[in-house]
């Protein structure tokens, strides 16, 4: 009987059979070790993402509220404004338009704070698709390296993952399209809000003075503000919305994350 070792028959068919199995199991032990890497950190990016999801409903929700408040509170000063108007008391005139100048420059100090929110929820977004695209390529690799390890549970576990994972890629990318939406739509109600604020400091010598066109046109610009006001209150209410819708995947996520842990290796 011929003896046969790696090293004696290095190049025959036996050599590189066994040469390749050996490679074979190396590549699949570091990939093992790399997994449990990961899967040892899931749980606290799990638990890390399950806060920032509940504290950025509670924000949202919070915002709504005062959103409304806003719009109820500038919709009762133009009613005086108006009343003030049209009885000719020009000191309660005077009085009424001084809140709503103090109401809109605070409307436009909130409205930087939430661009600047809208601006952190996309970096978080953005973190997100380049987390899942990791974990796309990890999961390509799993399944290359079950195919040609030719077990065909593996090489369904792997499909499954990347599948699962696929998903996930898809409703982080609607998400982040969803939070640039947003960041566009703040940085135009801030930039007409500075710039109404820039009008009426503009013509409020003419106000003062009773000209009926400066009038006209500061009564239009109270007008326009109202409308955006009501606007911020609906994006602030779309905004929870997609929270909730987060919230959910985020939830599936971390089952689907659960259940792979649990499952034997």
């Amino acid at each position: 009987m011929k003896n046969f070792t790696l090293w004696t028959d290095r190049g025959g068919r036996h050599g590189q059979r066994l040469a390749r199995a050996i490679a074979w199991v190396a590549v699949s032990i570091s990939a093992t070790v790399v997994n449990l890497s990961v899967a040892s950190a899931q749980p606290a990016q799990n638990s890390k993402e399950a806060r920032a999801d509940r504290a950025e409903i509670a924000r949202d929700r919070a915002a709504l509220q005062n959103d409304k408040k806003d719009v109820r509170r500038f919709e009762r000063l133009l009613l005086r404004f108006d009343s003030a108007q049209r009885s000719g008391d020009l000191d309660a005139e005077q009085a009424v338009r001084n809140r709503i100048y103090s109401f809109l420059r605070g409307e436009l100090v909130e409205g930087q704070r939430d661009l600047n929110a809208d601006r952190r929820e996309i970096s978080r977004s953005q973190q997100e698709v380049r987390s899942d695209r990791r974990e796309l390529a990890r999961d390509r690799d799993d399944l290359e390296r079950a195919k040609d390890g030719g077990a065909d549970a593996e090489v369904r576990d792997a499909q499954r993952d990347l599948n699962r994972d696929r998903r996930d890629l898809r409703d982080d990318r609607r998400d982040r399209r969803d939070d640039q939406r947003d960041l566009a739509g703040s940085r135009r109600r801030v930039e007409r809000q500075r710039d109404i604020l820039i009008e009426l400091r503009r013509i409020e010598p003419d106000m003062r003075r009773g000209n009926a066109p400066a009038r006209t046109k500061e009564r239009a610009l109270f007008d326009e503000c109202l409308r955006i006001s009501r606007e911020d209150a609906a994006a602030t209410g779309r905004e929870l919305r997609e929270d909730h819708r987060e919230l959910r995947e985020d939830r599936r996520e971390r089952r689907d994350d659960r259940r792979e842990s649990a499952e034997p290796r």
